[in-house]
């Protein structure tokens, strides 16, 4: 029997398809995708992009946080 895999070629389809999965690790993630789904890779480039985003944002927030509240005292 041949199953038909469904095919992510938009970051948004790509979205909805990891919702609940975004704790796991890049690679792992990857895998599933590649694993479960017909996967654009530049969707997948894409979406890595936006993870290292926003895991850098994630990490100046609390320095500037901080920083404005040494700034302040």
């Amino acid at each position: 029997m041949i199953k038909l895999r469904e095919r992510l070629d938009t970051l948004e389809a790509l979205m909805e398809a990891i919702d609940g999965y975004q704790h796991l690790p890049i690679d792992t993630l990857s895998q599933f995708l590649l694993d479960n789904y017909t996967v654009d890779l530049d969707v997948l480039a894409q979406f890595a992009s936006a993870l290292e985003v926003r895991a850098n944002e994630a990490v100046k927030a609390p320095e500037a946080s901080s920083a404005a509240a040494q700034s302040a005292a």
